[in-house]
């Protein structure tokens, strides 16, 4: 008598298997998943943002946040509305000179960063870029992102909670309200 498996056991695990890992792919959803981390990265960049201006205006006898009224883009292309603002190049430079106009070399113990984070799809079609925008005149600021994931945008709703004017916008930063881009 011989040992082994017919062909037909055979298919049927081989079925079996193929079924398990495609409910898996359905269930774990890599496309959102990269999207959720994505997410993570915009909420840290921005929160260190925030947390890096807010140390510049502290320390910081005549500080320099930008020009009042302007929207500026950490994307590279040329400005489109809302942005008024890009950098073409060096977009990331600490020195007053990246996409946010905030020379953070003058902190006392030197930029906080060694570049300005930027968004991590970062181009202009396809809206997911970082914004900043200031009032030059009472040292208030406001930095936005885009969320792309549902889990951000719908389940726990960080853009529609943070206090800001725009439900579709995580934003950040010391404006009330934080209405300085629209």
């Amino acid at each position: 008598m011989k040992k082994g498996f017919t062909l037909v056991e055979l298919l049927i695990v081989i079925g079996i298997i193929a079924i398990l890992a495609a409910a898996t792919l359905v269930v774990l959803n890599p496309a959102e998943m990269l999207k959720k981390s994505r997410d993570t990265q915009r909420v840290q960049d921005i929160d260190t943002l925030s947390t890096a201006i807010s140390l510049y205006l502290a320390e910081v006898t005549s500080p320099s946040l930008g020009t009042t009224g302007e929207v500026y883009c950490s994307y590279t292309d040329s400005a489109v509305a809302p942005c008024t603002q890009t950098v073409a190049t060096g977009t990331r430079d600490v020195d007053g000179t990246g996409w946010v106009p905030v020379d953070f070399t003058q902190i006392s113990t030197g930029a906080p960063f060694s570049a300005l984070p930027v968004d991590p799809v970062n181009t202009q079609s396809s809206g997911l870029y970082y914004m900043y925008a200031c009032n030059q005149a009472s040292s208030t600021f406001e930095i936005n992102a885009t969320f792309e994931s549902k889990y951000y945008k719908d389940t726990i709703n960080l853009d529609g909670t943070d206090g800001g004017n725009n439900d579709s916008k995580y934003e950040k930063g010391n404006d009330p309200g934080l209405d300085l881009i629209s």
